[in-house]
């Protein structure tokens, strides 16, 4: 753990640093009668013995593991989620192995899913083999050993990670797990609605059928158990809010996977309109893939009041409509394009009505 680390933890969480040093080392304050000695720099020969008193001191006044503390203090950019799931008659820290496997491999799918949403935009449904850049993802997470408090699960993944698509976009570990917490709260939404026709208008937040399975495995399969999904972010990048907790009730499981079939036949329709910068191109001959354009920003449709924000694909009718959305790309410029949601490709598009002016 470094001297620098330690300093800018203690600046961050309302610790006051003394005038002057002794020896070198620099004293810090807090309210309640709190203070200690943080060495001059790193390599001291008490510095270990220093660095324990900080923590146990810092465990005192915040009243938190030390592990957690440490953590934070060492490693400030990553990002953090807590899988918390109710398993009957197991000790905490502890469930039947069936079900520890199974939240495991729903942790696994979810990152998947929602990686790939980045990548590719809202699906209904994915189909064929995932990006290589979600491998990439996949392998940079960190899952830690479950702990007490009934069954948890620690996953972490540093917000400044970055994968790279075939196109080549890149796509950091921040922007997944934010992309994450909108398409898990839409999920939730949606079951709180206790319908399974209320997931359709949450397609384009990033729900799909693959994700509303990854989130039924963390439920338990037929036992219909309660869970929560806790949404730490980085020290040196934090959000607006310092975490987000999403509980889901132990109904869950029987509408997620309704809500599945249900969007493996549904195909998008209706009006939309999105405005936002061009996160992307995509023009691809061989493929038939030609004139697509990844728009990030807010998308409005017909069944749903509020915009949210989202990645939505534009397919273009031409190579000159392209080129213009090119040129808006290199400029950053914001733009609005409307037309009529299809999902006639797998995902869901918006197709401009008329030549679209940028």
């Amino acid at each position: 753990m470094k001297v620098d680390d330690i300093v800018s933890y203690l600046a961050e969480t309302g610790w006051e640093r003394d005038a002057g040093s002794w020896n070198g080392a620099s004293s810090w304050r807090r309210s309640g009668d709190f203070e200690m000695l943080v060495p001059a720099q790193d390599g001291m020969g008490d510095g270990e013995r220093r660095v324990r008193d900080i923590l146990r001191c810092l465990c005192a006044v915040e009243e938190r593991p030390m592990t957690e503390i440490a953590l934070e203090i060492s490693r400030p950019n990553l990002d953090r989620q807590l899988f918390r799931t109710f398993p009957a008659n197991h000790d905490a820290g502890y469930t039947s192995l069936v079900s520890g496997l199974q939240v495991v491999e729903g942790i696994k799918s979810l990152l998947r899913t929602v990686t790939r949403t980045v990548l590719q935009g809202p699906h209904f449904a994915f189909a064929g083999r995932p990006p290589p850049a979600v491998g990439e993802v996949l392998r940079a997470a960190e899952l830690g050993s479950a702990r007490p408090g009934s069954y948890v699960i620690e996953l972490r993944l540093a917000a400044d990670m970055a994968a790279r698509s075939r196109n080549g976009e890149e796509v950091a570990g921040r922007t997944v797990l934010t992309h994450m917490l909108e398409a898990v709260s839409a999920a939730r939404r949606a079951v709180l609605a206790d319908v399974p026709e209320a997931f359709d208008d949450a397609v384009t937040a990033g729900v799909s059928a693959q994700l509303c399975e990854a989130l039924g495995k963390l439920s338990g399969a037929g036992r219909n158990e309660p869970f929560e999904i806790a949404f730490r972010w980085a020290r040196l990048q934090p959000l607006h809010a310092p975490s987000h907790v999403l509980a889901f009730p132990a109904t869950s499981e029987p509408l997620l996977q309704a809500a599945a079939t249900r969007l493996r036949g549904l195909n998008a329709s209706g009006p939309a309109t999105v405005s936002g910068i061009v996160a992307g191109l995509e023009d691809d001959p061989a493929s038939g893939e030609r004139w697509r354009i990844k728009v990030r920003g807010d998308l409005r449709t017909a069944h749903v009041e509020q915009s949210r924000r989202t990645a939505v694909w534009v397919r273009l009718a031409d190579q000159a409509t392209y080129d213009q959305a090119f040129s808006a790309h290199r400029e950053a410029r914001q733009i609005t394009l409307s037309g009529e949601l299809s999902s006639s490709t797998g995902r869901v598009e918006l197709v401009p009505g008329r030549r679209p002016e940028f």
